[in-house]
């Protein structure tokens, strides 16, 4: 059923196509300005083409020489860029491994503060204790 669809579409559009293009070709062959255009753009196309074809014959050296230039010159570059990336890689590697290095000697330096903060709060209060014990009567209070 579905093959017999497509068949019968593919049939209409045989038959338009057909039909269409038979109307155009009646429409060229009648229509002299018609004719007289396009025959007047095919032969200028060709014009243009010939002197294009003509122009790349006599310049066949000088347009490789160009182009190869160009080729070389862009190998080149990019060579160079490539050297550029990597050595982009190379430090921002190292800088990532200063920054990692610069955070671990900040917490290192961060505990080393708090333990000579907690060493210095308890060596306060031994002396406060010392104190204590040397004020006159101290005995008396124990």
């Amino acid at each position: 059923m579905q093959q017999t669809k497509n068949n019968i579409s593919s049939k209409g559009w045989t038959i338009g196509l057909i039909t269409g293009g038979a109307a155009a070709a009646a429409v060229l062959a009648f229509n002299k300005r018609t004719r007289t255009s396009i025959v007047s753009g095919t032969k200028q196309t060709a014009s243009t083409v010939n002197y294009v074809s003509s122009f790349l014959s006599q310049n066949r050296e000088e347009i490789i020489t160009k182009v190869k230039g160009a080729s070389n010159e862009l190998s080149h570059l990019l060579q160079s860029a490539s050297g550029d990336v990597q050595d982009i890689v190379d430090r921002a590697g190292h800088l990532k491994e200063t920054a990692v290095s610069a955070k671990n000697h900040a917490e290192q330096t961060a505990q080393e503060i708090k333990g000579l903060n907690q060493e210095d709060a308890e060596q306060k209060q031994i002396e406060q204790a010392e104190n204590v014990e040397k004020l006159p009567g101290a005995d008396e209070r124990s």
